[in-house]
C-alpha cells in the first residue's frame, strides 16, 4: 500500500504538468482546425482540461487530500495563466504589426510607417476593440464601463489603492 501511495504522490506531483501540456497540444490543434480564433480555443481548450481534471479529482476523491486537491488546481491554473499570456503576447504586439505592414507592403520607409500606424491608429484600434467586444459603450459624446467585470475590477483597484494610500 505505501509503495502504490508513493507512485499516486509521484502522479498528483505531475497531473498539473500533465495536464498543462495536454491543454497546450489541444490548443495548437484546435487552432490548427480553426485558425481564426484563437481566444475562443484558449478558452474551450482551458474549460475542457478543467472538466476532465475535475472528473478525475472526483473518481479519486477518496485517495485525494485537500492540500493535494488545492496544490492540483492552484499548479494547474498559474500555469494556464502563464501559457494564456504567452499565447497572446506575440498577437497583441506593437512590434509584430508593425512588423506584419512592412511584410505587407513589402517594405516601406519609415515615414510610410508613421503614417500608417502612428499613435492615432493604435488609440482607435484599441478604442474600436472595446467598443466591439462590449467592454465599453458610447452614448453619443459619453463612453461608459459597460463590462460589469471590468467596473469592479476597477473599483477594487481603486479601493486597493485607497487602502494603500498609492496615488497615481
Amino acid at each position: 500500500n505505501s509503495k502504490f501511495m508513493n507512485k499516486f504522490d509521484f502522479l498528483i506531483l505531475l497531473l498539473p504538468f500533465l495536464t498543462t501540456l495536454i491543454y497546450v497540444l489541444t490548443f495548437f490543434i484546435s487552432q490548427f482546425l480553426k485558425r481564426n480564433s484563437y481566444l475562443s480555443n484558449l478558452l474551450y481548450s482551458f474549460v475542457l482540461i478543467l472538466v476532465i481534471k475535475i472528473i478525475l479529482v472526483f473518481i479519486f476523491k477518496d485517495l485525494i487530500e485537500i492540500k493535494e486537491f488545492i496544490y492540483i488546481f492552484f499548479a494547474y491554473l498559474c500555469m494556464s495563466f502563464v501559457f494564456m499570456n504567452l499565447i497572446q503576447v506575440p498577437i497583441s504586439s506593437l512590434q509584430v504589426k508593425i512588423l506584419r505592414i512592412i511584410k505587407k507592403n513589402n517594405g516601406l520607409k519609415e515615414s510610410k510607417i508613421y503614417n500608417i500606424y502612428n499613435a492615432n491608429h493604435i488609440f482607435e484600434e484599441r478604442f474600436n476593440t472595446l467598443l466591439k467586444n462590449k467592454t465599453i459603450k458610447k452614448d453619443k459624446a459619453l463612453i461608459r464601463i459597460n463590462n460589469k467585470k471590468i467596473l469592479l475590477f476597477y473599483y477594487l483597484i481603486k479601493y486597493i489603492k485607497i487602502i494603500h494610500n498609492i496615488k497615481l
